[in-house]
């Protein structure tokens, strides 16, 4: 059966960056939207992985768009250099890509709220875009985050600094790896695959294991750049920067490694409120893993979430 929201098939686009890059963005449209959202991915996979999440959306009324980062996915050309870094594939060109895609937004769907919907890496990078451009969101989604003391991050990066020296800024260091990846890894007795970790749900990891862009290694100087930007952005003063009214919505697994059983997504829930952030949502999931979108329980999730934006942009 045809949905009657859709106005046109989905479509790939790549948007222009003043340094001459292409920003691969997918786009979900629908008549008459309610908000635009913007899915901003996790590290080590891509756009497409949110592509029935996109089609749930559009069936009430969203238009969906998501692009892939820099480093990632179709902004590759060469699949063997995922994750790299050279003169346009590189994280501070990522974070100015938020921007690019904000102000297509507005270009393109004059008036119509935006909201950022955003996973893992990806809700680090979106806390970076609130903190920056506080009046160019409507509301923020944060799926699989965590907390990090500022100290801590700093230490993580200049650990990523002396890889970087060790072994170049394109080396993958198992040091780095084994601290992040490797350490989620060993969170379950008994694994079935390396990315057990992400979800319950068998098949959905098989799709990831067997994804070509996804799982790759990140290079050291991603890692260093990264980690700096996290330290930045859970410094007080910067935390302080979110527009104290802007409606928050933090989900996660309980034991998902990367936000240490849901204690650093507590923490961070904890850390937002005390900037202000009244209007905030935290949700935690039993048992589930790190892509609580995709989890076994992945109708319920969802389902939560469809209610907290259908609040927020009424029809």
């Amino acid at each position: 059966m045809k949905n009657p929201h859709l106005s046109q098939e989905p479509a790939l686009l790549y948007l222009p960056a003043p340094d001459g890059h292409r920003v691969p963005l997918r786009h979900w449209p629908v008549a008459n939207p309610r908000a635009i959202v913007h899915v901003v991915h996790g590290m080590a996979e891509h756009s497409g992985n949110y592509e029935d999440m996109a089609q749930f959306l559009n069936q009430y009324g969203f238009t969906v768009i998501a692009h892939d980062h820099r480093c990632h996915g179709l902004s590759v050309a060469d699949q063997n250099a995922l994750g790299a870094v050279d003169r346009l594939q590189n994280w501070p060109g990522l974070l100015q890509d938020m921007l690019l895609i904000n102000n297509w937004v507005r270009a393109t769907y004059s008036g119509v709220p935006y909201m950022i919907l955003a996973h893992s890496m990806g809700s680090f990078i979106s806390q970076w875009f609130a903190q920056n451009h506080p009046d160019r969101l409507s509301a923020l989604a944060l799926s699989g985050s965590d907390y990090l003391v500022p100290w801590f991050a700093r230490i993580a990066s200049r650990i990523a600094c002396i890889e970087n020296w060790r072994g170049g800024k394109n080396g993958r260091s198992d040091i780095i790896h084994g601290l992040a990846f490797g350490k989620f890894g060993k969170a379950f007795k008994n694994p079935r695959t390396d990315f057990d970790w992400l979800s319950r749900d068998e098949a959905y990891v098989d799709k990831y294991v067997n994804d070509p862009m996804c799982g790759y290694r990140m290079a050291n100087a991603y890692w260093r750049d990264m980690l700096s930007t996290i330290a930045d952005i859970y410094t007080p003063s910067r935390m302080a920067r979110m527009r104290k009214d802007l409606p928050v919505y933090v989900f996660a697994g309980t034991r998902d490694p990367v936000g240490q059983n849901g204690k650093g997504v507590k923490l961070l829930a904890e850390h937002l409120k005390k900037d202000g952030k009244a209007n905030l949502t935290l949700r935690l999931y039993e048992e589930a893993r790190h892509c609580t979108l995709s989890e076994t329980n992945a109708s319920e999730v969802r389902y939560d979430l469809l209610g907290w934006m259908m609040e927020r942009f009424p029809a």
